[in-house]
């Protein structure tokens, strides 16, 4: 038979223990959902067009090599299907690629050469970028077609919003090359 202490210790017992799970539930669930908090770049690569990015540039804004940012519409302006041209803002010089429209394409080319790290230089002419420390040659997507390099240049993402450019360092959603 059950007396009266022996019912409160279980009582208190129990409502402990509920207690304690419940707090440990709501503190896993915190955890969980910082190490989930939103990537702003990334949120607004997969969805320019929601209003949280009506006015947010992913990325460092691309800029002319000289330091000025560039202008969507100015260099679309100059520009004709197949350019690559420079842009700074990152690590190492980008290509920004255009395309046909012409429009700029959502991918840039990394000019890090992939063999020993020189800058590689956009020959228009031969549509190719060339290293001019050993040689190596890529092709307009920065695939190698002549060594000694081995791996194709590296895509960059870009974003753009109203007359800006932005380069995101992190590959592109669509990958120009499969």
């Amino acid at each position: 038979m059950l007396n009266r202490r022996r019912f409160f210790q279980y009582a208190i017992g129990s409502a402990s223990t509920v207690l304690g799970f419940h707090w440990v539930a709501a503190s896993h669930a915190a955890a969980t959902a910082a190490t989930k908090e939103l990537d702003l770049d990334q949120f607004c690569l997969e969805y320019p067009y929601n209003s949280r990015c009506e006015n947010y540039l992913p990325g460092v804004e691309a800029t002319v090599p000289d330091g000025e940012a560039y202008s969507l519409e100015a260099l679309l302006s100059q520009s004709r299907a197949g350019d690559r041209i420079p842009a700074e803002g990152l690590e190492n010089l980008t290509y920004l690629a255009i395309t046909n429209g012409p429009e700029l394409a959502s991918y840039g080319i990394s000019a890090k050469c992939t063999h020993l790290g020189c800058t590689v230089d956009w020959n228009a002419d031969e549509q190719t970028f060339i290293c001019p420390c050993h040689g190596s040659r890529f092709d307009a997507l920065g695939n190698v077609v002549n060594g000694p390099a081995r791996d194709p240049l590296r895509l960059i993402a870009v974003a753009t919003n109203q007359d800006r450019i932005g380069l995101v360092d992190q590959s592109p959603e669509a990958n120009p090359r499969s």
